[in-house]
């Protein structure tokens, strides 16, 4: 009896040991690859979820690379020629206009009213002449200065219609159909003398060296035109021209500078 519950528990010992090894070889084994399997299948999800996608490149067909036929090259070409084209000035193109292109509308007059050498006159004067002179300072100081110049003018008893400083202004120092002091013993191509009588006189302040400034080429044109247009003018000449060998004035002017 003792003998059969030895050899009884020996068998319950064994089979016990064998389930526990079976357990922990072929149950645990199969548990941990299933784990691992489950693992790996999350990785794999994660793996499918989270996917970097690497920039497209822009593919940017290029118009030379693109075979066109003769008919679309010919219409592309009108085409460009529609377009409005930017013109480029370069600086040492650009020409700045004249001063003396002064213009009769853009003629401005400052009254500077003397009251010597003319001499009222109670009818319509008729005026067909326009004679111009030059004078400057000299008795010091700034030549130019047209104060100055009008006080000589007083100091001879003298004057004109007008007078054009360097800058260009025009001064009224007479009206037009005043008479005067400006002409002198003179005659014009027609045999006339007495020339006061039939003229305005125009003074431009200059010496004679200097010549003029573009400004006054242009206040001379316009004032000129001006003058055309009040009356029937028939000569425009200097002073040299009517007064030959008595005067020299206006000194060194270019009459192809003035219309």
């Amino acid at each position: 009896m003792d003998k059969k519950k030895t050899i009884s528990i020996a068998i319950t010992v064994l089979f016990v040991a064998g389930m526990a090894t079976w357990y922990v070889f072929f149950d645990g084994k199969s548990g941990k690859m299933e784990i691992s399997q489950e693992s790996q299948t999350v990785e794999e999800k994660a793996e499918e979820q989270i996917i970097i996608e690497a920039p497209k490149e822009e593919t940017v067909e290029s118009e030379a690379s693109e075979e066109k036929s003769p008919e679309q090259v010919v219409e592309q070409f009108k085409e460009e020629q529609k377009k409005p084209t930017e013109t480029v000035i370069k600086p040492e193109e650009i020409i700045n206009e004249p001063a003396e292109q002064k213009t009769e509308s853009s003629l401005k007059i400052v009254d500077k009213s003397v009251s010597f050498g003319f001499q009222n006159y109670s009818g319509e004067r008729k005026i067909d002449t326009v004679v111009l002179h030059s004078s400057f300072n000299s008795l010091g100081g700034d030549q130019y200065d047209v104060d100055k110049i009008v006080g000589i003018y007083k100091s001879y008893g003298v004057s004109a219609h007008y007078i054009i400083g360097r800058d260009g202004t025009v001064y009224r120092l007479v009206e037009d159909n005043d008479i005067s002091y400006h002409a002198g013993v003179s005659s014009v191509p027609d045999g006339r003398t007495n020339v006061n009588s039939f003229s305005i006189g125009i003074e431009i302040v200059g010496n004679y060296d200097d010549g003029y400034t573009a400004e006054q080429y242009g206040a001379v044109s316009a004032l000129v035109e001006k003058i055309k247009g009040d009356y029937d003018i028939k000569y425009v000449l200097g002073h040299d021209q009517i007064a030959p060998g008595r005067k020299t004035d206006p000194w060194n002017f270019d009459w192809d500078r003035i219309k």
